[in-house]
């Protein structure tokens, strides 16, 4: 089972993996970037992902990308890994030039991908996680899932060090947003709410999944902007992403999320999402 990467259809050995150094990727972040989950040999929801992967270049005016042999790529290099469980990376950069803030029609993007098994994340699906909430500091273009990531990175890391799971990432003024990498989902009086669309805010898969099993399991939605106050006295509350799948949060800043313990809404709707997983309803 070995852990693969792929630079422009080049299939070798992560460590082998090169990228020139004046990649604008390395220089500017001028890039975009997908993360999938496999599970037993099945790579889920790639077409969900694949969908928000074009918006994203079109975002930032990457054009000269045949995305047939990229989604080839992808699929070859999945599969030769033999690795059942894991977690597939790509991203696209707008390509290699001498540096310079304004870029040359002429260059040709540069595809990078990684297989590696599944990094497991301990046991926040079934007994919660502890969040703690930080101004958000990005840039005005969350909806695009470029390959700026440091003031997630540095709001990730200090929720670490203190001790927390995840950092809710909060605005000027007091609303909630998403989580470094995940998109935050509470309960409030029966009702299911999370940020609504925009700039501010990445069009989450999982979220995505999350909206349509609450529908058939007759939970209430609105896609509503609500505050950090809103949270600490929700009667649930929970992350989504990829990665983590659905894990119940159970305290933020110190402040219980009702019992303090995952409850029965976040705990049928992750139930949902792993029963989906196991008969590949993804479409």
């Amino acid at each position: 089972m070995p852990e693969l990467a792929n630079i422009n259809g080049r299939i070798c050995a992560i460590h082998e993996a090169l990228i020139p150094a004046e990649d604008r990727g390395a220089l500017f972040g001028d890039g975009v970037y997908e993360v999938l989950r496999c599970y037993q040999g099945r790579i889920w929801a790639f077409a969900r992902h694949f969908r928000r992967f074009e918006r994203s270049l079109k975002e930032i005016a990457i054009h000269k990308l045949d995305l047939e042999k990229v989604s080839g790529w992808i699929a070859q290099t999945y599969e030769k890994s033999g690795i059942l469980d894991g977690t597939i990376y790509y991203h696209v950069t707008r390509g290699v030039g001498p540096r310079s803030h304004v870029w040359s029609d002429d260059l040709e993007p540069t595809f990078f991908m990684t297989v590696r098994l599944f990094a497991t994340r301990g046991d926040g699906n079934e007994r919660g996680i502890r969040a703690c909430s930080l101004p958000d500091l990005r840039w005005g273009r969350c909806d695009i899932k470029s390959l700026n990531l440091l003031p997630n990175v540095m709001a990730k890391q200090q929720a670490r060090t203190q001790g927390f799971y995840e950092a809710i990432l909060v605005d000027e003024g007091g609303q909630v947003r998403e989580g470094t990498s995940s998109a935050v989902f509470c309960v409030m009086g029966g009702t299911l709410r999370t940020a609504p669309d925009g700039p501010g805010i990445l069009p989450s898969i999982t979220g995505q999944f999350v909206s349509e099993i609450a529908e058939d399991l007759g939970i209430p939605l609105r896609k509503e902007t609500f505050s950090l106050t809103d949270l600490y006295s929700a009667d649930e509350a929970f992350i989504a992403g990829t990665g983590d799948e659905i894990m119940g949060i159970t305290s933020v800043d110190g402040n219980s999320i009702a019992t303090g313990e995952v409850a029965e809404r976040t705990r049928r709707i992750y139930q949902e999402y792993r029963n989906r997983i196991a008969t590949n309803q993804d479409d």
